[in-house]
């Protein structure tokens, strides 16, 4: 598994995604590695990207999918999908991005909300789906509908790999961690906690029982158990350790499309 490409997307383009602290690199090849070695992808699969960025997994996914295989991203952020085109989508014409007219504190002119946007991909059309870091900023009732749609575009026995902020309410209540997680997300909510009641999207942890729930309710079977997220974990935080602890609550779920769903 090799990098197809060249050099790095801009510098300034990059900030939109990640940290600039982040090995763009290194998370998306690590990435790329969980898939195959946890998850199951295989050359032949039809991949999408959800909140796809400026690249970071289709640029590995590029020199590993065959032409039986496909890749589909969107993100919210139009430069990113133009770059995304210009680059990868010019090489590899099984690659394709498209923006996504969501609103968010990022994108206020959207037109679709989070809870009710569709994906504009056809029922049972991907073998493996990838969302990185979009439900440590989505609140609940966007994430339920991003799982649900999630489920309706994978066929069955599809896998979803997807990244969370996770914190357990009983957990938290016995131990000392209550203050670390009061200090990333002092914002309450009862299944979530937020960093800023300002710009709520800005980080977003949920409680596991509640992420369970929206997975079951989606028809996502877990694949136990949680897993150290291949790219947002705690061996990535820097020396300044100021920024990134909440790095040790990035976590990452496998789940399958149930083949009992019925769309």
């Amino acid at each position: 598994m090799s990098y197809t490409f060249a050099g790095l997307p801009p510098r300034h383009l990059r900030a939109w995604i990640s940290p600039l602290w982040f090995d763009f690199r290194d998370t998306g090849r690590d990435q790329l590695e969980f898939f195959v070695e946890i998850a199951g992808l295989q050359p032949s699969h039809r991949v999408l990207d959800i909140a796809c960025g400026i690249g970071r997994l289709a640029i590995p996914l590029a020199g590993y999918l065959n032409e039986r295989g496909g890749y589909e991203g969107f993100d919210i952020k139009q430069e990113l999908i133009e770059w995304c085109q210009s680059k990868i989508t010019a090489r590899k014409r099984n690659f394709r991005f498209q923006t996504a007219d969501v609103a968010t504190s990022w994108s206020p002119n959207g037109r679709f909300s989070v809870d009710n946007y569709r994906f504009p991909y056809s029922d049972r059309s991907f073998d493996f789906a990838y969302a990185g870091s979009i439900f440590t900023h989505i609140l609940p009732n966007g994430a339920a509908n991003y799982l649900n749609e999630t489920a309706r575009v994978l066929k069955p026995g599809g896998r979803l790999v997807s990244t969370w902020l996770v914190y357990n309410r009983r957990s938290v209540e016995l131990t000392s961690t209550a203050a670390t997680v009061k200090k990333n997300w002092n914002y309450d909510h009862g299944d979530f906690r937020v960093k800023s009641e300002d710009q709520p999207e800005a980080s977003v942890a949920h409680e596991e029982a509640a992420i369970r729930k929206m997975y079951a309710e989606a028809g996502l079977e877990i694949l136990e158990p949680f897993r150290p997220d291949a790219s947002y974990h705690a061996g990535r935080i820097p020396d300044d350790r100021s920024v990134g602890i909440h790095l040790h609550y990035a976590l990452s779920i496998v789940a399958i499309r149930s083949p009992s769903r019925i769309d």
